[in-house]
């Protein structure tokens, strides 16, 4: 990637270029798209593939290589009628489960292949010449996207629709040369992202099979009952949030949507000492271990990494130091995963609660090994979370490009 001094020289060329702005409906035309649902297609082979909406949403970047993308085909069998992409086309999701609704991919080295626009989406086709990948970058940013929030309907599910997108305003410099400039330099954010992905995920499979590999059962270690190597396990609990005195405070408290990260370093909220004084919120020892008992993260483990207190869907447990490593109690919980949520209760989402948590069963064998077998984990888990404070960096710096880059739209305004 280029220094920051480059790309402020390159932005202010860009910003003495001259910027035009249209209305969505009179900048694309809108072709049909089918309705396929996923039992319609697959991932080996077919006349035609299709770009589906979720993958819009979830897997696609905001430039979609066709050289380099995995996109499905509709199987033979399905008869249907419609354009074929091309290159520069946009594909929008028309539908999500949150705010995401409108994100869209620019297509890009289409080649020979027969695309078609699937379910939930608007296949827009430029009606000017434009610079390949702008429109991908300028299309997800805030600049366009904020456009849209008035527009987005629905409660459980959200969308937008044809007419409201029409109304929305799209910015451009006239210039190509400027047009490609942009795309070109968050391309190589983009690259730079993606190769650190790459090595997270490599980490992260090393990682799968070390714990496979170091923590299944060997012969002399010893079988036991969770409770049976852990000082104490209990719960929280929620102050009364009709009390203005309870919330706002400076005791850190754990919800159980937070038990999905490997560590908890802090929380999204705080309660007060009278918050604490008055619910069944307890205090919760620096490194000892956290399993969401219900809701969507039921069987997720954490490493609490600063004394705190917890919600009642939060069991904390705290380790027999002399006949358990921590960090290997928190492995072994985690590559139980399986067996403990299989202990859950009712239908539905997973109910755990403490006495089903202490009766997981686990194998370790002595003290100095579990300490081996800890560090080892540790010490990959340590690189994960360098690469990971990595990847974020990389994420604002592309995200404050991308704002900064499109900035030349304000002087339309």
């Amino acid at each position: 990637m280029k220094t920051e001094q480059e790309h402020s020289n390159e932005q202010c060329t860009m910003y003495n270029e001259q910027w035009r702005k249209v209305r969505f409906g009179e900048f694309f035309d809108m072709l049909p798209t089918n309705t396929l649902s996923r039992d319609k297609l697959n991932d080996q082979q077919g006349e035609y593939q299709n770009i589906h909406y979720g993958d819009v949403l979830i897997k696609y970047p905001f430039c979609l290589d066709c050289n380099n993308a995995d996109i499905p085909y509709i199987n033979d069998d399905v008869k249907f009628n419609m354009a074929v992409v091309r290159d520069g086309d946009v594909i929008f999701a028309d539908t999500a489960e949150d705010d995401t609704v409108g994100k869209c991919v620019e297509v890009m080295n289409v080649g020979d292949r027969k695309i078609v626009s699937g379910l939930h989406t608007y296949f827009c086709r430029p009606r000017h010449k434009m610079a390949l990948g702008y429109l991908g970058y300028y299309l997800n940013s805030n600049h366009f996207h904020n456009q849209l929030l008035p527009y987005i309907a629905g409660s459980k599910v959200s969308s937008v629709n044809r007419t409201s997108i029409a109304r929305t305003f799209i910015s451009y410099p006239e210039s190509l040369t400027a047009q490609r400039r942009i795309a070109a330099i968050l391309a190589s954010a983009d690259k730079v992202i993606a190769s650190t992905q790459k090595v997270i995920a490599k980490y992260k499979q090393i990682k799968q099979g070390l714990m496979e590999d170091l923590l299944k059962p060997k012969e002399g270690w010893k079988m036991v009952k969770l409770g049976e190597v852990i000082v104490d396990s209990y719960a929280g609990g929620t102050p009364n949030r009709g009390r203005g005195d309870y919330f706002g405070g400076d005791i850190p408290w754990v919800s159980s949507g937070e038990v999905n990260n490997p560590e908890i370093n802090s929380t999204f909220e705080n309660i007060t000492i009278e918050g604490l004084n008055n619910s069944s919120a307890k205090w919760i020892p620096e490194n000892s271990i956290l399993v969401a008992l219900y809701g969507a993260t039921a069987g997720q483990v954490s490493m609490l990494r600063i004394r705190a207190t917890s919600n009642q869907a939060v069991l904390a447990i705290i380790p027999n130091d002399e006949v358990a490593d921590t960090m290997f109690l928190y492995y072994q919980i985690v590559y139980n995963k399986e067996n403990l949520l299989f202990l859950a209760q009712g239908s539905g989402q997973p109910n755990l609660s403490k006495n089903l948590v202490d009766k997981l069963e686990i194998s370790i064998p002595d003290l100095t090994e579990q300490q081996r077998i800890a560090s080892i984990l540790s010490g990959i888990d340590a690189k994960i979370a360098a690469e990971e404070t990595v990847l974020g960096k990389y994420g604002k710096i592309k995200k404050g490009m991308m704002e900064r880059m499109l900035e030349g739209e304000n002087n339309l305004n």
